[in-house]
C-alpha cells in the first residue's frame, strides 16, 4: 500500500517537474506574435487522464502557477497585470485548474474498462485545451476586452481563435499518443 502512494506521488512529481521544464523553456510556450501556442496542457492532461482528479488538479495548478510567474515576461501578461495583479493569478490558475479538473474526470469515465479506446484520450487532450484556452481567453474577454483590443487591435480574438484550434488539435493528438503508451505502467491499482 505505501510503495503503491509513494509510485503515485513520485509520478506526479515527474509530472510536475516537466511542466516546469516546459515553463522554464521555448517547448512550453511557443511564441507568435503576442500570443503564443502551448503545449503545457499535455502533463496535466497525460496526469489527469492517467491518474485521476486528485493528480489532475494537482499539475493544473502547477501549470497555472507557472503561468502567473511568467506573466511579466510577456505583452499580453504585462497588459492584463496593469489591469490587475490578482485578476492576473485569477485568469493564470483558475482555467489550468480546471483543465485538471476535466482530466480527472476523463479518467473517471475510463475507470474499471479493461482496455481505454484511443478516442477517449483523444477527448480527454483536445478538451483540456479547449477547457484552458475557452476559460483563459474567455476571462480575459469579459473583464479587460476593451484594453486588450486598444493594444492589439480586433486581430487577437481571430488569432486567438486559429490558435486555440491549433493547440487543441495538437494536444489531442500528443495526449492520446503519450497516454495510449504509458496506460499499462501508470495507471495505478485501482
Amino acid at each position: 500500500m505505501k510503495s503503491t502512494k509513494t509510485t503515485y506521488l513520485v509520478r506526479i512529481a515527474l509530472l510536475m517537474a516537466i511542466t516546469i521544464v516546459l515553463a522554464a523553456t521555448p517547448l512550453g510556450y511557443i511564441p507568435a506574435g503576442v500570443l503564443s501556442f502551448t503545449i503545457m496542457v499535455l502533463p496535466v492532461a497525460i496526469g489527469g487522464v492517467l491518474m485521476g482528479t486528485p493528480a489532475g488538479l494537482i499539475l493544473g495548478l502547477t501549470f497555472g502557477v507557472t503561468s502567473f510567474i511568467k506573466a511579466p515576461t510577456e505583452a499580453l501578461g504585462q497588459l492584463i497585470l496593469s489591469y490587475s495583479g490578482l485578476f492576473t493569478a485569477f485568469v493564470c490558475i483558475v482555467p489550468r485548474v480546471c483543465v485538471g479538473l476535466f482530466a480527472g474526470l476523463m479518467h473517471n469515465v475510463m475507470k474499471g474498462r479493461q482496455k481505454q479506446p484511443a478516442w477517449l484520450y483523444l477527448l480527454a487532450g483536445g478538451g483540456s485545451s479547449f477547457v484552458n484556452t475557452a476559460l483563459f481567453v474567455g476571462m480575459i474577454y469579459l473583464f479587460c476586452h476593451g484594453i486588450v483590443e486598444n493594444a492589439f487591435g480586433l486581430a487577437i480574438w481571430s488569432s486567438t481563435l486559429l490558435g486555440g484550434v491549433v493547440e487543441m488539435a495538437a494536444n489531442a493528438v500528443l495526449t492520446m499518443a503519450i497516454a495510449k503508451a504509458l496506460e499499462r505502467f501508470v495507471r495505478p491499482a485501482a
